[in-house]
């Protein structure tokens, strides 16, 4: 996400009418990467509860298959839909400009689906066996390739032509292909690596690790789908409202997806070290990590809070020139982007005791209630308060605010029942 940050800086020198685009870019890339791969983010769960136990460890090995079989599975439609992109942006009403860059971007960015898939298996895969630290080089040596490629092919150097949007794109598959080459020869190449079986074809064990990996992965996607998909409606909304509310938008949004980072890691690690604990059956770890990680994603949020207070000027002016034609932005962001962070202290709750749910296999509650707060409250709450009250983008906003806080309240709740019913049956 930081190398998706930079990106979007160096598309921002472009022109606004692609960096505006960019906004619409972003929401459908999550909405592949949450929805459509989510049902792969049960795999570390299943795998670091079957650690946990310490007991059958080839039972790893017909996870890791069940979920590159997954992938492929989802990689096809995916490809078709991105693909033929356009006509359902104008259908949606978007500007027809927009609607053009989008489709070329995606008509390259389209061929990288399929490495995504196999690169989220094999992410999930390390998170399981608790090998952190090899997630974390992959993501820096992503991040690099794809910000020095993103350079190169953005704006025509090394003798390339300048591609603008379509050269993101391209940067986009070379760094998909290489990540999944090189993780490939990592996991399938280490020594300690060969007690999983990860190439053990087992029918039977096979159709029994698909079935959990769906049934406990679907929810999780579903969840995911619902933020998602409400984060792109929100954007087609702010579409509504022109071309300088997205790219207030634009702004305020790389600086979310930048800033949950962290917040996304602790989510994990509270879903790996609980799923461990819980496989161990280890209930007073359960409860001290929950607790834990959830204290960590509050203060990580405090301090963005303080920073967004002090200096916003200062992160604005990363994406814009502080000239008379943004004035207006100028007036708008700081607005935006305390308020962002107000909801991201909620949110980074939310997401944290999410991921210990996970770790107990929890992910239906989570996901009935993703659905309850973001249809018959968020969306329409986000229209009455941009469009019916006026408030544009802010109240859009505000509106996000309030679901990410009633989300935070009642996950709260769950996790405190779930430890206190698992201390009740220990």
């Amino acid at each position: 996400m930081i190398g998706g940050f930079i990106n979007n800086v160096m598309i921002a020198r472009v022109d606004s009418t692609t960096f505006a685009a960019g906004l619409l870019v972003n929401s459908i890339q999550l909405t592949l990467g949450m929805v459509v791969f989510g049902l792969l983010y049960s795999l570390s769960a299943l795998i670091g509860t079957v650690i946990g136990e310490a007991k059958n460890p080839e039972r790893v090995g017909q996870l890791f298959i069940a979920g590159a079989v997954v992938s492929l599975a989802l990689s096809i439609p995916s490809m078709a839909v991105l693909f033929w992109i356009e006509p359902l942006l104008r259908m949606l009403g978007q500007p027809a400009a927009m609607a053009d860059l989008c489709a070329r971007y995606f008509r390259l960015y389209v061929w990288a689906v399929p490495a995504m898939g196999i690169v989220s298996v094999y992410v999930q895969f390390l998170l399981g066996t608790f090998k952190q630290a090899i997630v974390f080089l992959y993501s820096i040596g992503s991040m690099v390739v794809s910000i020095a490629l993103g350079y190169v092919m953005i704006f025509g150097k090394l003798g390339l032509p300048a591609m603008g949007i379509e050269g993101l794109a391209g940067a986009a598959v070379v760094t998909a292909w290489l990540a999944a080459a090189v993780l490939t020869y990592f996991i399938l190449g280490r020594p300690e690596h060969r007690q999983y079986a990860l190439l053990a074809f087992k029918a039977r064990g096979l159709q029994s690790a698909i079935a959990s990996t769906l049934r406990l992965g679907f929810p999780i996607s579903v969840q995911s789908g619902n933020e998602i998909c409400s984060f792109l409606i929100t954007s087609i909304m702010v579409g509504w409202l022109g071309i300088e509310a997205l790219s207030a938008q634009q702004v305020a949004t790389r600086y979310v997806m930048m800033l949950v980072i962290p917040v996304i890691g602790l989510s994990q690690a509270a879903s790996m070290v609980v799923s461990r604990s819980f496989g161990a059956k280890n209930l007073a770890e359960v409860k001290q990590y929950g607790g834990f990680y959830a204290s960590m994603g509050v203060t990580y949020s405090l301090i963005v809070l303080a920073a967004f207070v002090l200096a916003p000027r200062i992160f604005i002016k990363v994406f814009l020139e502080d000239t008379p034609e943004n004035a207006g932005l100028f007036e708008t962001l700081p607005i935006i982007l305390v308020w962002i962070a107000v909801g991201q202290v909620f949110d980074a709750i939310r997401n944290v005791v999410t991921g210990a749910l996970r770790g107990l296999q929890d992910t239906k509650y989570p996901m009935n209630m993703a659905i309850l707060a973001i249809w018959p409250i968020g969306i329409p709450l986000t229209y009455f308060m941009g469009f019916a009250l006026h408030w544009g983008l802010v109240g859009i906003t505000l509106a996000r605010n309030v679901v990410m806080a009633i989300g935070c309240g009642v996950l709260l709740l769950r996790w405190r029942s779930k430890v206190a019913a698992l201390g009740a049956s220990a």
